[in-house]
């Protein structure tokens, strides 16, 4: 199942992406928006209670904090049905 899930960040795209891309090897795609205060991505989960799940690690909690994302803030926008990458 994928999800487009959001969160608001403080240091900036770069930081959050090198910290993702160390926990997160279920991310299809992130971007942000022009002043790098949110990212935008999609995920690929089992099911929804993995990421649930995932998002409760206190070690993945700490890591998403300490590279500026504000885990209270993480929105799951949709669910997303069929895509389309080219």
């Amino acid at each position: 199942m994928k999800m487009l899930v959001s969160v608001n960040i403080s240091k900036g795209f770069n930081v959050w992406l090198e910290m993702a891309k160390s926990l997160n090897p279920e991310m299809v795609w992130s971007g942000t928006n022009p002043d790098e205060s949110k990212v935008f991505m999609i995920v690929d989960m089992q099911d929804p209670s993995q990421m649930k799940t995932f998002g409760e690690r206190e070690d993945v909690a700490k890591a998403r904090a300490d590279a500026g994302a504000d885990v209270a803030s993480t929105t799951i926008i949709s669910p997303i049905g069929e895509d389309y990458l080219p």
